[in-house]
């Protein structure tokens, strides 16, 4: 039901915000770095702001701990929506969602405790250190989700992989509080891809989630992972979860230290996403975005299968590291697999 309801609710809400914010100027328009065809509006994002809003009001009004997450996360979605119209600061940015954090964080009691037996040697506990990385890590989430946002479907379609994964192990836990919040977020997620996502009917995204949206998902989705693994009668492990949102973090993690390593702001906005590589070899928008999500999927199966057969949580830990360090050597010299595939591309093509 909640499903449903969040996602009609999208359904409707974005054509109207797609005509206000032909009005009021909230667009996305084409540039250097971006190649999309035509002014697309960014109030993806707000229609699932709402949807998820009434849903949950609906469903958790009466309930003392949720004030403390819609109001975090009204801010989250404030602070996504001002950069999207005027522009912010990254420090505004990160600012913004570390006090949206620290309300949740101090309020609700979601907090990082515990890492599990991350490196073999007993249970890994944060202690002081809970509320900071606590805040470390819903903002790093906020932002990979945002960073992932390049092409039409990729951002919502590994938020929707992620929700997938998390409310499969919500149910299995017993958890029916967040299951209903994690099918909230999936219905809205599934209303706003219809207008994303491109079809053999649609041949482009008519809307986009903007950083109101992406920022959103992350900070939506990054909590429910921490509800899910710090609760004593869950055993969804840490490290399982790693591999829900494995590709944003590859990602964004190896596209950071890649920058670093450069001299470069990490922050910096630029064109060296896998996406974009894989762009510059010669696929097509839908074939990368096919491919990245098949990946995502991949990568989740590892950590939901692993975590369902007993897997350790050190050996989840140390394989995703793994990963990490070959998806890192493979970006790192992405310029020599494109001389060797570029080739192989313009052959068959012939």
């Amino acid at each position: 039901m909640y499903l449903f309801l969040s996602l009609m609710l999208t359904l409707l809400a974005t054509p109207v915000l797609m005509w206000l914010a032909h009005g009021y100027g909230l667009l996305d328009h084409p540039d250097q770095r971006k190649k999309h065809q035509g002014s697309i509006p960014l109030v993806g994002g707000l229609a699932m702001s709402i949807a998820i809003g009434i849903g949950a009001v609906w469903q958790f009004g009466n309930e003392d701990f949720f004030w403390a997450f819609f109001v975090s996360t009204l801010l989250v979605v404030l602070v996504g929506f001002i950069d999207d119209w005027k522009g912010l600061s990254v420090t505004f940015r990160f600012a913004g969602q570390a006090t949206a954090v620290l309300i949740v964080a101090l309020f609700t009691g979601v907090q990082l405790s515990q890492l599990g037996n991350l490196f073999g040697y007993g249970l890994v506990t944060l202690g002081v250190l809970s509320i900071p990385m606590t805040v470390f890590a819903v903002v790093g989430m906020a932002n990979a989700i945002n960073l992932s946002d390049g092409l039409d479907g990729l951002a919502g379609g590994l938020a929707l992989i992620a929700t997938g994964f998390l409310a499969a192990a919500a149910y299995l836990v017993g958890m029916p509080r967040e299951l209903d919040a994690l099918l909230i977020l999936g219905g809205a997620l599934i209303g706003f891809l219809f207008f994303n996502m491109r079809f053999p009917w649609q041949q482009r995204a008519k809307v986009f989630m903007g950083d109101s949206g992406s920022l959103m998902l992350g900070f939506l989705l990054s909590l429910a992972a921490i509800t899910l693994t710090q609760n004593e009668s869950s055993s969804l492990r840490p490290a399982a979860v790693l591999w829900f949102f494995a590709f944003p973090l590859l990602d964004t993690v190896s596209l950071m230290l890649r920058r670093v390593l450069k001299g470069k702001n990490p922050f910096h906005p630029g064109r060296d996403h896998l996406h974009h590589i894989l762009l510059q070899v010669g696929y097509s928008e839908c074939q990368v975005v096919r491919f990245i999500l098949l990946c995502a999927l991949m990568f989740g199966l590892v950590g939901f299968i692993g975590w369902r057969l007993g897997v350790p949580n050190r050996v989840l830990f140390y394989g995703f590291l793994v990963i990490f360090a070959i998806y890192f050597a493979g970006v790192q010299h992405a310029w020599k697999l494109m001389r060797l595939i570029m080739p192989l591309r313009m052959k068959s093509s012939d």
